[in-house]
Order: structure tokens, then sequence, then C-alpha cells
């Protein structure tokens, strides 16, 4: 019964106009450049950057209204190419712009973002873009060339107060109350637990009037209780990235339980499960490599399995994959390998052997001489890839330095050349 009171609220209380929005008064007061530039239409794409629960979905219907514009809402990580041509012909058929409202914008690949271009160019559509973080760098120019950036703030206390006393004559009218009362620590624990989040302010206010009580015609809001049946958010972007953070170094350090503890604070946190298994699939390249390669097929299939289960016994497989992985030997020397060959490249344009050409001539097959034989494959004696002595490594260690013998320095103790700082064992290149 709760959530549906929950989403009743949510919508009771949705502003209809700019000056009902609670926070932002940078954005939606009278004499600001954004109200005058939605208000004159003059805009071909505008991006909203800010924190969940900062008013962006509302403040894109706002404006659908301020133009009486029809409205098509998307969310980037389900629409496709398919929804935006759809779009485009409901607009054709119209015969008039449309508003096209894109949230997590920065998930578009750039097929779609071509798409949404052509939308905007041809007149068929304008767009708002909404993100928690500035999409700018995901965006294709042409498209960042066109659009606008607007940042959304955190509500403040201020803020808070503003919106209780909204939902204070909201709930006396819905529960037939004299008076709603919270208590200022009750208050106080609200505003710390929204962190900054209007919407979850809201919905732990209503799931507070559903365990609240009645002393005669006063309604003593439930503060507590809902607390308690509500998921912990506050963290901000700086602590949900010191949270990854956290988390990769502990696997890199082979300290399984460190791991567990922030892999499991970011789900609890709200993070998205896929940005954490995004995470972990490049820890088991990048820290576990040929020390134990079978890492990253287990980590794809941790995921494959945590998708088709779902939590809450997802968290089973997720476990699983953290403490795997966090306790698997460790190697960085193929991530290594990269900076060195990349920085190799910058500075040389290397001509293939022409004995390995596709018209070359004196080509050694291997599997003429047992299935290997020295000859010359890159035309440079330079070393990207020196294994290490860590688990299944130690074994492609000794198989290269047997075939190759003193022709590849295989096994250097220091001075490695497999990072771009040249600092050998010292190098931190796998920190950044």
């Amino acid at each position: 019964m709760g959530f549906i009171y929950i989403m009743k609220i949510l919508e009771e209380l949705r502003p209809k106009v700019f000056d009902d929005i609670v926070g932002q008064k940078h954005l939606t007061s009278n004499d600001t450049v954004f109200r005058k530039m939605v208000e004159d239409g003059g805009f071909d794409s505008l991006i909203l950057v800010g924190p969940p629960g900062t008013g962006k979905t509302t403040i894109a219907e706002i404006i659908c209204n301020v133009l009486s514009m029809p409205f098509f809402s998307l969310h980037a990580a389900t629409a496709g190419a398919g929804d935006l041509k759809q779009i485009m012909e409901s607009a054709k058929h119209a015969g008039k712009t449309v508003l096209v409202f894109v949230d997590e914008l920065h998930r578009f690949n750039k097929t779609q973002q071509v798409l949404l271009l052509n939308m905007i160019d041809t007149g068929l559509a304008k767009l708002i873009g909404a993100s928690t973080e500035n999409p700018y760098h995901n965006l294709i120019h042409p498209l960042r060339s066109r659009s606008f950036v607007f940042r959304l703030e955190r509500l403040e206390r201020p803020d808070y107060v503003e919106l209780y006393n909204k939902v204070k004559v909201y709930f006396k009218e819905r529960y037939k109350a004299v008076d709603v009362l919270c208590s200022d620590e009750e208050f106080e624990r609200l505003v710390k637990s929204a962190d900054g989040d209007g919407r979850r302010f809201l919905s732990v206010l209503e799931l507070s009037a559903v365990n609240g009580v009645f002393k005669g015609d006063v309604l003593h809001l439930g503060v507590g209780m809902a607390l308690e049946h509500t998921t912990d958010s506050r963290y901000n972007a700086d602590e949900h990235y010191d949270m990854l953070s956290a988390m990769i170094k502990s696997i890199r350090g082979t300290d399984p339980d460190a791991a567990l503890i922030w892999g499991f604070r970011l789900l609890e946190c709200g993070m998205e499960p896929e940005a954490i298994f995004r995470r972990l699939l490049i820890s088991a390249s990048e820290d576990i490599g040929n020390a134990y390669p079978d890492a990253l097929v287990f980590a794809q299939n941790a995921y494959s399995v945590f998708q088709a289960v779902g939590r809450p016994e997802g968290d089973i497989i997720f476990a699983h994959a953290i403490t795997y992985l966090a306790s698997c030997p460790k190697s960085n020397r193929s991530y290594k390998s990269m900076w060195a060959v990349k920085g190799y490249l910058e500075n040389n344009t290397p001509n293939v052997p022409y004995p390995i050409t596709t018209e070359g001539k004196g080509y050694k097959y291997p599997f003429d001489f047992g299935g290997f034989v020295k000859q010359e494959y890159s035309g440079t004696d330079e070393l990207f890839y020196d294994p290490s002595d860590a688990g299944f490594e130690v074994k492609i260690a000794e198989r290269l330095k047997k075939l190759w013998g003193n022709d590849k320095a295989y096994g250097k103790k220091s001075g490695e050349k497999g990072c771009p700082c040249g600092k050998g064992s010292d190098c931190k290149c796998s920190d950044k």
C-alpha cells in the first residue's frame, strides 16, 4: 500500500510551472538566462546535469507545457534507434516540432546521437537531455555544438523546509488532519537521509504518513519506521567514485573482505550493477590478466548469471565474483604492454618485415618446424610484454624464455619497458 501512496504524492506535488519548483532558483527565476531561453523557445538542445531528484524530468515537462509541444520521454538505457525513428515519423505526420526528453543521454551511442541530430537539424524536434554527470565528453561534436548545458544543484535545508510545508498542506487535506507533526530531530534525519534528493524526501515523507499514528485529529509522522524501510542514499558522486576505486584497489591488493565491503556498499547506495560489473571486468584484465586468464571469462559469465537471476538472489553471484577476483593471482603485465606499445607507436611507424607480407618470400611456416621457429615478426627488438612470475603467467614466461632464449630478454627484474613512465617495478600507471 505504501508504494501506491508514494507514487501518488510524487504525482500530486509535481510542479506544473517554474514558480512551483523548490530549489533551482538560479535557473527558474524570472530574470534568468535559462528561463528566458526556454520561454522564447530559443534552443535546439538543452542538457540538464544534476544529482538524482533535483527536478530534471519535471523541468523538461514544464518546458513542454510552456512551449505547447508534443512530448516524448525516453530513457537511454532502454530506448533504441527504433524508438527515435518512430518519434520522427510521428513528428512528420503531425507536421509540428516535438520535444524529446532523453534521460541519461550519455548512454546513447553514436548512431542514436546522429538520429537525434537529424531530428534537430530538420526541425522535427527539440532535445532536452538529462544526466547525473556531465555527458559532454560522450557526445558527438555536432550535438555538443548545438547544446546548452545547465546544472541543477542538490536541495539544501531551506528547500526541504519549503517542500515540507507543501507536504503538510497536502497531508492535512488527504488524511483529514487538523495538523501534521514531525519533530525537529526527525526532520533533521529526513534531510540527512534525502541528501539533496527531493524525490527521496517526498517518498520517505509519504511512507512516514502511512506509518504514522493519529492522536486525536493530529497525524504524527512515523519517520523512524519509514527510514528503516528505505534504501540508504547518503552518498554523492565523488563518494561513489571513491567506493569504486576502493573496491578495485582491494581486489588488486588481494583483500576479498575489503572488496566485499565496497562492492555491497555500492549496491546499497543504488549504483547500477552494470556499472560495478564493468569495473570488475576491466580489473579481470588489468589486474589479473594472464596470471589467471579464466578470470575474465568468469567475470563475464557471473554478470550474465546476475542479470538472469536478479536481486536479491543475484547478490550471491555478486559476492562470488568479487571474492574470486580478489583471491586470484595478480599481474598487470598485459596492461603495461598496452601502454608500452601505444607509446612506441606514437614515435615510430614500423614496416612489416618483407617475409611476412602477403607477397613476401622466405617466410618460415612454424608448423614445418615443430610449431615454432625463430624469425623476424616486428622489425624491432623492443619488448612490450614481459610475463611476471605470478600464477599461470609463470608458465607463459617459462615457455617464451625457452623458445626465444637470448633473442628476447624475457624475465627482466628491473627497468621493465612495459609501461609509459619507464620506472619498472615502481610504475604507478596502473593506478591512473
